[in-house]
């Protein structure tokens, strides 16, 4: 691994939510990019299809653990946009099947999208547990772009 894991568990000794970030990545060997001191983001390249995915930091637990979301869409809401019951209901069956994350709508600057979320406690988490999460959440909100025939995020 490219850090140890007191730099990687460091983010409470003067480390940044993006630099724990960066670091976490790094030891995954993900390259980042920097959207916002809360947000970050992983892209990918799916046989030439792209895909992002959002980090960002949610906030503590009541024991200081800090935890954050992955984030990948699928779809932009438009304002005030609200899915159908059958489309929840579909969405609803297929949470039940994901190893990582579930279906939900997430807000992103100013924008809604529906997508699929996970989280993870920083101070616990691995790189190879960060990369698991980033590209799963990424694959299934692709997966669904796919069948909505578009390739936007």
């Amino acid at each position: 691994m490219g850090l140890e894991r007191e730099q990687v568990q460091g983010q409470g000794a003067g480390v940044t939510f993006t630099q724990f970030i960066q670091g976490v990545a790094a030891a995954a060997k993900l390259n980042v990019q920097v959207k916002s001191p809360e947000l970050v983001v992983v892209p990918w390249d799916f046989e030439g299809r792209g895909q992002n995915t959002f980090v960002r930091f949610m906030g503590e637990t009541g024991n200081g653990d800090r935890i954050i979301s992955f984030f990948s869409p699928a779809l932009k809401l438009a304002a005030g946009q609200e899915l159908g019951q059958k489309t929840c209901n579909e969405l609803l069956r297929k949470n039940a099947a994901l190893a990582h994350g579930a279906w939900g709508i997430v807000r992103i600057e100013s924008d809604d999208y529906l997508g699929v979320v996970d989280t993870q406690t920083a101070q616990t988490m691995e790189p190879t547990e960060f990369y698991a999460s980033a590209i799963a959440v990424a694959k299934v909100a692709d997966d669904m772009e796919k069948q909505l025939g578009t390739d936007v995020f």
